[in-house]
């Protein structure tokens, strides 16, 4: 009786709870667990006293009365133990029973089975950041107060962990500014999320939000996406985010705490993953849910297609429902004269200056600042070089491992995480660029950038004070990417005084083909488009004056912030805590434009982080470098790592010709500054590379006995190679007696004598590994050692009986997701998908069931963290 009254009571509270939509954790917590005890005590009262007291006549009491019930109630106690006995036992057996069946509307667990590492990282994070009650106010984190102290109406959030979507938002801004419109660009890490509710409905938020790695909010988006929907397995059971109630808005609504609310969205995603722009897509339908209101459609950037152009449309369909919902007028359209001619109004403005102290080595934060003592992306550790080498010295591209020691530090990674690098520009680069600025005579200059709107969120322009114009475009900004073309119509067209650079211009800003045809497919950098625009002039016989002349100003505005390459460790940090190791191939190619004028320094395009790398390896091995001679102030101080004996004399580096390596690499030029107590000229060389560790989902189950199979080819196999070290440390651990999980590596790579990096270590590893789990091994797919490419896809259709058998384990049917666990790292675009399809058609002919169904198989597997992918595109 009292399990069903507890039962009954707890229902209608739950219920009355949710309808008034407050949330019922508290009373879980609390209330029902008190009531329940005071229901079942009175219950057992009256079942103890209640006889008695019901054998008085009539039912009337008085003192005599009850001293004389309750010496017969305690003397018949007394006599019938057995029965109070079987009354507790069969009461906590109804009460276990009703428990048990109602586990999980009592206490609300789902009962996910076999929770793997990953999926225990996600259940902390998530009740880590359980919406709570609206914290301490802060007016530094009060973005509303920020804006209305700025004269602003408009708030950019970014959600970016590669720079791309911070760097849309500040594109945004300026497409959007007018009298009207006055936008203000900001990080959400640094703000309070729960001031969203006091924004006024002549004020809008526009969200621009990019999706990490498997459907997961960007860094800076963590506490933001947590407070909107801390049920991230099923956002829209999600709790109720309690926002800290403006005082201006009476009619405040608990239930749809964001009514009043306006904003817009745009994501950026990549279709190759599964959970395409997930996280756009998860907090506008969280928006939504909380009585916001969207302006326009969601934006879906693609960048597996064209990203600039999703951006571009989007732009053209969402700008004039803000303009119109803010009371502004649609801005003149290109075709009026006064439009053609108008110049866009400049974000930052440079001074060049004497300065005591410049700072000319890449530098993240002055050295007479606080000391740092945590590291991240925004404050990275130099860390140490401690090993450099070239895994494939005979194939027809350069492999690199590359090892850094992050001893105190404070940085520990596991295995699976990623390490991320800052890298260098290359001279000829940053010498193409000043050189099409005209900037060569004084590229050593120090020079401050600061914002020219005194209330934006970013002040200067580089983390440091002051620096060179040299240092800016070597250290700190992305140069060597095509111009998007709504930035050549924008930045770029303006400027063009003759009509042969406008005719030339015209259609690459008009035209998404021309576009694509010239600039996308030749990687016409800014550097690269200047000069094809001067080439054209000449020809046209337009006197240097009246060229193409762009102001330094407009090009930081075109050249985004430096961001770290981030590669997947390529070891276990149980094995080598402190040395997280990276496996790169070098980028190189030739570009192909159509229509382009021939490019100064020719085709070649070189990857900027994967050359610096080589760039490192050379350093370290001996290659030719030579230790700048510092002028007065030391702006050029440090060592020239090039091949060419031009340098460093020359004036413009990307003049000198390029020198090719055996395999037909070209070898580029870095300024590298050596480790404290080593030079570049004394045989102790020795350098540090500005890193830190981004955290990863992509994880060894948490059971050793869990058989993995691992997808790896070509550079693939980094993650691969570090949870192979961990299982054979394990199993020399465990020695004989014991047994592991079966472990199947299928590795892929041109050549088999040329390109099987590791082989040696694999092989040993392996060998330690079958002594605990027998069917181990490591299965090859070598594309050129025979007239058809042979895949890793290939490898796993031809072992079809193997991996079934591995995916079984130890089941006589699956009929349903396997236990196993399946890592696939590497290209997204096609490898990606053909393992996941030849994996479902192995179990769909295994299993006997229609290939759609092995396929939703496959895809609960990704949900239960089975089936992880660490891929790119």
């Amino acid at each position: 009786v009292a399990s069903l009254v507890w039962f009954y009571v707890y229902h209608t509270l739950d219920l009355v709870f949710r309808q008034i939509g407050r949330t019922a954790s508290f009373a879980r917590r609390h209330i029902y667990p008190a009531l329940g005890l005071l229901v079942a005590s009175g219950v057992f009262f009256n079942l103890g006293i209640g006889s008695t007291v019901g054998a008085v006549p009539n039912g009337t009491l008085d003192s005599d009365t009850i001293d004389s019930a309750m010496a017969a109630t305690t003397a018949a106690a007394a006599a019938v133990k057995i029965e109070w006995a079987d009354m507790v036992i069969v009461s906590g057996v109804v009460v276990g029973a009703a428990t048990f069946l109602f586990r999980k509307t009592l206490f609300g667990g789902k009962g996910a089975p076999e929770l793997t590492i990953a999926q225990k990282a996600a259940l902390v994070q998530a009740k880590t950041h359980v919406p709570s009650a609206p914290s301490e106010y802060n007016a530094d984190k009060d973005f509303v107060f920020k804006m209305r102290k700025a004269g602003k109406n408009v708030v950019i959030f970014y959600g970016s962990q590669t720079g791309t979507a911070e760097d849309f938002a500040t594109r945004l801004a300026r497409d959007i500014q007018s009298a009207s419109v006055r936008p203000l660009v900001l990080d959400p890490e640094l703000y309070d999320w729960q001031c969203l509710a006091a924004l006024a409905d002549d004020e809008l938020a526009i969200f621009v939000l990019a999706t990490a790695g498997e459907g997961e909010p960007t860094d800076n988006m963590e506490a933001w996406f947590n407070a909107l929907a801390s049920d991230r397995e099923t956002p829209d059971d999600s709790e109720l985010p309690e926002f800290r109630q403006p005082e201006d808005k009476p009619d405040f609504d608990d239930a749809a705490p964001l009514q009043g609310v306006s904003y817009a969205m745009f994501g950026l995603g990549n279709n190759t993953y599964e959970q395409f722009n997930h996280h756009a897509r998860v907090v506008d339908q969280r928006m939504l849910t909380l009585g916001a209101a969207r302006i326009g459609e969601r934006g879906e950037g693609d960048d597996d297609a064209d990203i600039e152009e999703d951006f571009a449309r989007w732009k053209e369909a969402t700008l004039p429902l803000i303009r119109k919902y803010l009371g502004s007028s649609t801005p003149l359209q290109s075709g009026d004269d006064s439009a053609a001619v108008a110049l866009p109004e400049p974000t930052w403005k440079i001074l060049e200056m004497d300065a005591k102290k410049v700072w000319t080595k890449g530098e993240f934060y002055e050295e007479d600042a606080e000391p740092v003592t945590s590291f991240d992306a925004r404050h990275p550790y130099l860390a140490p070089v401690s090993a450099a080498i070239e895994l494939t010295p005979n194939a027809d591209r350069h492999t690199l491992h590359i090892e850094v020691d992050l001893a105190g530090s404070g940085m520990r990674y596991e295995s699976g995480d990623h390490i991320g690098v800052y890298p260098t520009n290359a001279e000829e680069e940053v010498d193409l660029l000043l050189g099409a600025l005209r900037l060569l005579d004084k590229a050593d200059t120090p020079i401050a950038v600061r914002a020219i709107d005194p209330f934006a969120a970013q002040q200067s322009l580089f983390p440091v004070d002051t620096t060179t114009y040299r240092a800016a475009f070597r250290h700190y900004l992305e140069i060597t990417g095509s111009v998007p073309r709504a930035q050549i119509k924008s930045l770029v067209e303006p400027f063009a005084r003759s009509a042969a650079a406008r005719s030339f211009l015209g259609p690459l800003a008009a035209d998404k083909d021309a576009h694509a045809a010239v600039v996308t497919a030749g990687c016409l950098s800014l550097a690269r488009l200047i000069n094809a625009v001067h080439q054209v002039e000449q020809q046209a016989g337009v006197s240097a004056e009246e060229q193409l002349q762009l102001p330094v100003e407009t090009a930081f505005e075109l050249c985004p912030r430096l961001q770290a390459r981030l590669y997947s460790i390529s070891s276990s940090g149980k094995v080598n805590p402190e040395r997280p190791s990276i496996t790169a191939v070098v980028l190189q190619y030739d570009a192909k434009a159509e229509g382009a004028p021939t490019a100064k320094m020719g085709a070649r395009r070189c990857g900027v982080a994967t050359n610096y790398l080589l760039g490192t390896v050379r350093y370290l091995r001996g290659d030719r470098a030579e230790t700048l001679a510092p002028d007065h102030q030391a702006l050029r101080a440090g060592c020239l790592l090039s091949e060419s004996p031009s340098l460093p004399g020359a004036a413009d580096a990307s003049v000198v010709e390029a020198v090719h390596d055996g395999k037909d690499h070209t070898l580029q030029s870095f300024t590298l500054q050596p480790a404290p107590g080593s030079a570049c000229d004394n045989g102790q060389r020795a350098l540090s590379l500005p890193v830190f560790i981004r955290r990863s989902l992509f994880r060894l189950p948490a059971d050793p006995s869990t058989p993995i199979i691992m997808i790896g080819p070509g550079t693939g196999l980094a993650p691969m190679r570090g949870f192979i070290q961990e299982r054979a440390q394990l199993a020399r651990e465990w020695g004989a007696g014991r047994e592991m999980g079966t472990a199947l590596l299928f590795f892929g790579a041109r050549t088999e004598a040329k390109d099987y990096m590791y082989r040696e270590e694999l092989e040993a590893h392996f060998s330690e590994i079958q002594k605990v789990a027998p069917q181990s091994q490591i299965i090859t797919a070598f594309s050129r050692d025979q007239p058809q490419k042979i895949y890793v896809q290939h490898r796993l259709a031809e072992h079809a009986e193997l991996v079934y058998q591995t995916l079984l384990c130890g089941q006589q049917k699956l009929g349903g997701p396997p236990r196993a666990h399946v890592y696939v790292c590497g290209d997204a675009k096609s490898m990606a998908k053909d393992v996941s399809k030849a994996l479902a058609s192995l179990i769909a002919e295994r299993e006997g069931v229609a290939e759609d169904v092995a396929s939703k198989w496959v895809s609960e597997m990704r949900r239960l963290s089975r089936y992880q992918e660490d891929v790119w595109s």
